[in-house]
């Protein structure tokens, strides 16, 4: 795993708690997906942490790590809510299915497909960081209201949200890598649902 993953998910291990949820924390992420924000505070010590040492802020303004782990762990304490399991499993024994795979199962139903392909084309068209960030985490609510049985892989997508910070050009890569995972399954599904 890269490093924003792993320290991601080695976060979500510690939130997680072996069935015993620190829910504080959980709380506070759902509250705020503003890293800077008082909330937040109560995150800081398992964040920084979890960062090697290059990845923290020198200068209060944090890095591209601590937005993108805090962005995703934001995520996931959305689709944790009201969950008594783990929603994210992404080690050697278990591994949790990409954010835009798991969306991609609503495509199936005529009555969210419109809305639902709105709103990720808003996500894919977009090289604004934060615009995507704050639209990743609405797709996320969104597909917690339909289902929240499904194992999200949300440390991988940390290092998605990581790589989108670099340049247009790394953010148009991962809004490949998204678009595949969203359109290419679901393609496939409704080609073998007409055969």
């Amino acid at each position: 795993m890269a490093r924003i993953e792993t320290a991601t998910s080695r976060i979500i291990h510690q939130i997680w708690g072996n069935g015993n949820p620190n829910k504080a924390v959980l709380a506070a992420l759902r509250n705020t997906n503003d890293i800077l924000n008082k909330k937040a505070t109560v995150v800081w010590p398992l964040l920084l942490d979890a960062l090697e040492k290059n990845d923290l802020s020198k200068n209060g303004h944090p890095t591209s790590a601590e937005q993108a782990v805090f962005a995703a762990l934001h995520c996931y304490a959305v689709y944790q809510q009201g969950n008594q399991d783990c929603c994210e499993y992404a080690d050697k024994d278990h591994d949790g299915k990409p954010l835009f795979k798991a969306l991609a199962k609503l495509r199936n139903d005529p009555m969210t497909r419109a809305a639902i392909d709105r709103r990720v084309q808003n996500v894919l068209g977009n090289t604004n960081p934060g615009s995507v960030i704050n639209a990743v985490g609405h797709l996320t609510s969104i597909l917690k209201s339909h289902t929240s049985q499904e194992l999200i892989n949300f440390a991988q997508l940390g290092q998605d949200f990581y790589y989108l910070q670099f340049s247009n050009e790394s953010a148009r890569q991962v809004s490949l890598k998204w678009g595949q995972q969203y359109y290419w399954q679901s393609g496939k599904q409704i080609a073998e649902k007409g055969e």
